[in-house]
């Protein structure tokens, strides 16, 4: 904080952080286990329970991310005590992208000597109330800890433009590192971040250039012993976790021929304006009006008044062509998911809290303004945010919400259970592809699961229960039609999931509910 801070005004901040702090976490903590298991949260909890069960870790070029995810999650499991695939709980899954999300909004302090303390905290705020980071905080995905990671990375690489020093570097590169180590998307920041340091050291040579007072630039020389401790800790991080602390060394090469041979899931191409028309225009759905446009307001406000002061300028530059860098890279690209976001969004919002740090020399009456205006802000998202992870959490109008499952899958699996208990399971096949996260809701049903990628069950008539995807219905309902019942269920949204339950199974249930109204 602030040395020039009074040691009241220095309470009044601590006070107020400890606020904000205590927002951010009851945004991401409130009802955290009741939102139904995306199915990107229960393959990634597939992978973590083979390590929790004492299977080696093993990266798959082709479809994963990286280990960091379970990395986390896997010491969390641990302290509760759960160990395998049948006692993983969402609650301990979504607690560590619960904490990458506290994380993320503490980053800002790592520039509070550029930024001051009214612009910090300010920045803290617009992180700590987005819906776009409160959402994706709340679910057990790699683009959260890629967020923190990202913004710790951004800063160091900023500070080294300035002061180039070796420990910097390396803990820089630690970073960089961990963030390879989390997705191969870490070249889109790395280009990103590129373009706002070239922009970084134009803007320093011109300023130089008129006489204007900026720190100078270092030799070359020292700039190159940085770039070298900076990939000496890019490099041996990501190693150690992608060789699975070394007893896989041909791990981490085939985390480099990700970049050449990953195949991204089909389904999810959307036009360049979607991640703008998702997050920022505005749109009235399920009775609320959804935008975060006043962080990007404020965040243009930043960049245009900080043109008459040097060392903010060059933060401001730094931050708003990396984010343009981002935006623009991944707009470009067909794939999109929203929580790709997260990180491009966290640079907005750093920018959005430099707007204060040119507060304390305006007149009065403007800095009343400015400060309503950014309250008001604040004030609005954070309804959203409440919103968004409150009674629309799973609801298609929610703007955040992408491929939601079905409420209906937990209810299934209840039934199932309630089936299993009258000793009537005796096994159970999953027809087709694209099931997820239908295992994690089967994971406590106590009788033998099979999984057929298409419908060509052996001895169909020994399964119990037959739960098959939309487009193996038609040859799963010729193979049963004699004798099991079909019922129509849902998984996600928009995919059903149809459920052929034998003949005799459903007698023996309807006669329980028989005698239950009996009694």
């Amino acid at each position: 904080m602030d040395m020039s801070l009074s040691a009241t005004q220095k309470w009044c901040f601590g006070l107020v952080w400890l606020g904000v702090l205590s927002l951010a976490i009851f945004l991401r903590v409130n009802h955290l286990a009741d939102r139904p298991v995306h199915a990107d949260e229960a393959t990634g909890a597939r992978i973590l329970a083979e390590q929790l069960e004492g299977q080696d870790y093993a990266y798959n070029p082709r479809h994963f991310h990286g280990p960091t995810l379970s990395l986390v999650a896997y010491p969390l499991a641990r302290l509760r005590g759960e160990h395998d695939w049948s006692s993983l709980s969402i609650t301990t899954l979504r607690s560590g992208t619960v904490i990458a999300g506290v994380l993320l909004v503490l980053t800002p302090l790592l520039w509070w000597r550029t930024l001051g303390a009214g612009a910090t905290l300010a920045a803290a705020a617009w992180l700590a109330t987005s819906p776009l980071l409160v959402y994706y905080s709340r679910v057990y995905i790699h683009e959260t800890w890629l967020a923190v990671l990202g913004m710790l990375a951004c800063a160091g690489l900023f500070h080294l433009s300035h002061r180039p020093a070796a420990g910097r570097a390396l803990a820089t590169g630690v970073a960089l590192g961990l963030m390879f180590a989390t997705k191969i998307t870490v070249a889109i920041s790395l280009l990103s971040w590129s373009l706002g340091l070239a922009g970084l050291f134009v803007l320093l040579k011109q300023s130089n250039s008129i006489g204007q007072k900026q720190a100078p630039l270092a030799p070359q020389a020292v700039y190159l012993k940085a770039l070298l401790y900076l990939l000496l800790g890019s490099g041996l991080s990501s190693f150690l976790l992608y060789s699975n602390w070394l007893q896989n060394p041909w791990g981490f090469f085939d985390a480099l021929r990700s970049f050449f041979i990953y195949e991204p899931t089909v389904g999810h191409e959307k036009p360049a304006y979607d991640y703008a028309a998702r997050l920022l225009w505005p749109k009235q759905l399920a009775g609320l009006w959804w935008t975060e446009i006043a962080v990007l307001l404020s965040a243009v406000a930043a960049v245009v008044s900080s043109r008459s002061n040097n060392k903010l300028q060059t933060l401001t530059w730094f931050l708003g062509l990396s984010a343009l860098g981002h935006f623009v890279i991944y707009s470009s690209i067909s794939y999109k998911t929203p929580w790709l976001m997260l990180l491009p969004w966290a640079h907005v919002c750093l920018l959005a809290g430099c707007l204060l740090a040119r507060l304390p020399g305006e007149a009065r009456v403007l800095r009343g303004a400015v400060l309503l205006l950014v309250l008001l802000g604040l004030g609005y998202q954070t309804k959203q945010s409440l919103a968004a992870t409150g009674r629309l959490e799973n609801h298609e109008k929610n703007p955040y919400v992408y491929v939601p499952t079905s409420r209906n899958v937990k209810s299934l699996a209840n039934w199932l259970q309630s089936l299993n208990k009258l000793q009537a399971l005796e096994a159970v096949a999953v027809v087709g592809r694209e099931y997820w996260p239908l295992p994690w809701y089967l994971k406590q049903l106590d009788v033998d699961i099979h999984y057929w990628p298409v419908a060509d069950i052996e001895d169909p008539t020994n399964y119990s229960v037959v739960l098959c995807m939309p487009s193996q219905q038609s040859a799963v309902r010729e193979q049963l039609q004699d004798t099991h019942v079909e019922h129509p269920r849902s998984l996600r949204n928009h995919v059903p999931l149809f459920m052929f339950l034998r003949e005799d199974i459903w007698n023996l249930w309807i006669g329980k509910d028989d005698d239950s109204k009996e009694s």
